[in-house]
């Protein structure tokens, strides 16, 4: 069988994190390294998605260029999937020219099959930038649940997908402005007109239970037509002289660059034509690994578009998409230093590489989000991955190291039995996804020789009795060397390999009746697979990796009687201005119940003065007056930080008299 795997392009504005590792690349991997195990033909792509907002966001933000701010994160990227023994045979990236070529190529197919359809549409512009603004430069309440920080294309909080005229008290990220509608001209993909064959397609696949509520939910609803184009000067240029100025939607070109990659694979290996026997042939599976925010792109969008252009491409065999993993109990947000990026995991536990595998892959969240934590890092290393697994392994070794270098192995057929037991459960689980299924397979495996190590008691039998049964294990640790290839690559499996002088076997040989070894020859006396994990070692990781606290750490602790010193009141913001000479300021004109006050307030990033004239916030009244740029500010009003960094104003839920007193 020939599979075409791929994990979703990561943005090339950010470092990776332990959540993207755990969403989309390490089940990639594991995947991988097994088929080949299994003598399957395998073609891994991955690559840098250097187009969209995000990056032209950042790239605004710290006044570069986003073709800066990609060669900067390319190398990144792909240096650190690699130094975690992501197994890619290619990591391209869509700033590539072959790129361009080929999403376009792609437009004008669409556009010659008639799905493509110019509309005259409503966008925002942004009167202080000058520019229209993409759906996540804008920012504004969800309609849905009232979330006050939700983007122009989606609500993270409940996940609506929504369209920029859809919020409420939309505002710019560029400059707090409150955008304009103007006309724009856009091109739409008829998404409606393939709904049948999408339905079809649908059917004709198994999906992961948490995939299919999603792409039904979408097909109940009825596909609608989709903007194909926006008005922005980075991405790839819409392939029409009559409009200038567009580029392709980023949700349209970057899967794409799943074929684009590998075509400019193919080219390196000297046979430009062949990857066409992964994209255009119905024998290979594509398998998508990604994350649950990219299921409809991958399931019925990516599908449309193969479908829609009628040149043969071979439509995904599955999605396996994940849910989310968060950190000790908080979302991942690299923006507010709270993740762990692999980059600097790799950089300060060089040598704990298998380990974060290991733990990432017993908290893969398959079917619900999940979280990690310092303590289920050090709980799954030195009580599971150390005191059933590799204890095992060292016990075994060690017991026959004294004995000599060189063993005849003669297992008990029950041994036979375990492993050949054991390795059609972990592949079987491992083709269905459940890679954390897979593991514990293992380590059950490693639960019942320990058992059965321990009663047989060798220590209690003669010299030449207790060597026989204790080498009879030497099966069992030589398919471990196999079994552990996937999951633990970089040091535990090729280490068990070589203490042992085995090879890699193929699994066809793990579920094999046959023994696959008859002698044990170790090399070298043995040491530990992996060391147990200090608590100054998480400490120091923990300082290293998570500058941020953690939620529950509070800080130093006041008393009521400190509290009860901060007189906080409710006001009523009368006017609102800028000051000169100062982007982030605004000089706030309040009214509390004894008169008017003043208060300077740096949000003229997030606000305009319109969008807080009238509204009520929150004072903290008996804060010391001090001056800054010449003004006399009053006391403080509180704004809390929303995402990415933006600062949302605290109100109360409804209005009340001004100066009423919060407690």
């Amino acid at each position: 069988m020939r599979y075409l795997i791929t994990s979703a392009l990561p943005y090339a504005n950010g470092p990776l994190h332990i959540g993207h590792i755990a969403g989309a690349y390490l089940p990639a991997d594991i995947f991988n390294r097994y088929l080949r195990l299994r003598g399957h033909e395998t073609l891994f792509l991955c690559g840098s998605d250097e187009h969209g907002v995000a990056i032209t966001l950042r790239a605004w933000q710290e006044k570069r260029t986003p073709q800066s701010i990609i060669d900067e994160y390319h190398p990144l990227l792909e240096n650190s999937l690699r130094a975690i023994g992501i197994q890619m045979d290619y990591y391209g990236r869509t700033s590539d020219p072959l790129h361009h070529q080929v999403a376009q190529h792609f437009f004008l197919r669409l556009l010659e099959k008639g799905l493509l359809e110019e509309r005259e549409v409503i966008q925002f512009w942004d009167p202080q930038a000058h520019t229209f603004l993409p759906d996540r430069y804008i920012v504004g309440t969800c309609p849905h649940c009232g979330y006050e920080e939700a983007y122009g294309d989606q609500c993270e909080k409940c996940g609506a997908l929504l369209s920029p005229t859809e919020l409420n008290n939309p505002r710019s990220r560029l400059s707090g402005a409150e955008p304009e509608k103007r006309p724009s001209r856009q091109y739409y993909f008829r998404l409606d007109l393939l709904q049948p064959q999408l339905e079809a397609y649908v059917q004709s696949r198994e999906w992961k239970p948490n995939v299919r509520p999603v792409i039904e939910s979408w097909l109940r609803a009825g596909l609608a037509p989709r903007a194909i184009t926006r008005d922005l000067d980075w991405g790839v240029p819409l392939p029409l002289s009559n409009m200038q100025g567009k580029v392709l939607y980023v949700w349209f070109e970057a899967p794409l660059g799943y074929i684009s990659i590998a075509q400019r694979w193919a080219m390196q290996t000297q046979d430009p034509q062949k990857w066409e026997i992964y994209w255009k042939n119905p024998e290979t599976r594509i398998v998508h690994f990604i994350g649950k925010d990219n299921i409809v792109f991958h399931t019925l969008i990516f599908p449309a578009i193969l479908l829609g252009v009628e040149e043969g491409y071979t439509l995904p065999y599955a999605v396996p998409a994940n849910e989310f993993l968060n950190l000790e109990g908080r979302k991942i947000s690299t923006s507010r230093q709270w993740s762990i990026d692999i980059h600097r995991y790799v950089a300060e536990a060089p040598e704990r590489i298998d380990e974060l595998r290991y733990v990432l892959t017993a908290l893969m969240p398959q079917s619900q989000d999940r979280d990690f934590t310092w303590e289920e890092y050090v709980g799954k290393i030195n009580n599971e991955l150390i005191a059933t697994l590799t204890n095992l392994i060292h016990r075994i070794l060690t017991f026959l190291w004294r004995m000599g270098p060189t063993h005849s192995v003669s297992p008990h057929p029950s041994l036979i039995q375990w492993r050949r037991e054991a390795a059609q459960e972990v592949g079987q689980r491992i083709e269905s996804y459940d890679f954390s299924g897979a593991l514990n397979t293992i380590l059950s495996l490693a639960q019942k020789a320990n058992k059965s190590l321990t009663e047989s008691a060798p220590w209690n039998q003669e010299s030449q009795k207790a060597r026989e049964i204790v080498a009879g294990y030497g099966d069992l640790l030589a398919a471990l060397g196999t079994l552990l290839e996937p999951f633990l690559p970089l040091k535990v499996a090729p280490t068990l390999r070589k203490t042992l002088d085995i090879p890699l076997f193929s699994w066809a040989k793990l579920e094999s009746p046959l023994p696959l070894i008859d002698t044990l020859h170790l090399r070298e006396a043995p040491t530990p697979l992996v060391t147990r994990v200090s608590p100054q070692e998480v400490e120091r990781w923990r300082k290293a990796l998570l500058p941020s606290p953690a939620p529950s750490s509070l800080g130093t602790f006041i008393s009521i009687e400190d509290f009860e010193k901060i007189r906080l009141k409710v006001v009523t913001i009368l006017n609102a201005e800028t000051v000169p000479k100062a982007n982030k300021l605004l000089k706030l004109t309040i009214q509390a119940e004894d008169g008017i006050h003043t208060v300077v307030s740096g949000v003229a990033q997030f606000y305009t003065p319109d969008m807080l004239i009238g509204k009520q916030a929150i004072w903290v009244a008996n804060l010391s007056p001090r001056t800054i740029k010449g003004i006399q500010s009053e006391g403080m009003l509180l704004f809390s930080e929303g995402e990415n960094g933006t600062l949302v104003r605290v109100a109360p839920e409804k209005p009340v008299p001004p100066g009423s007193i919060v407690r």
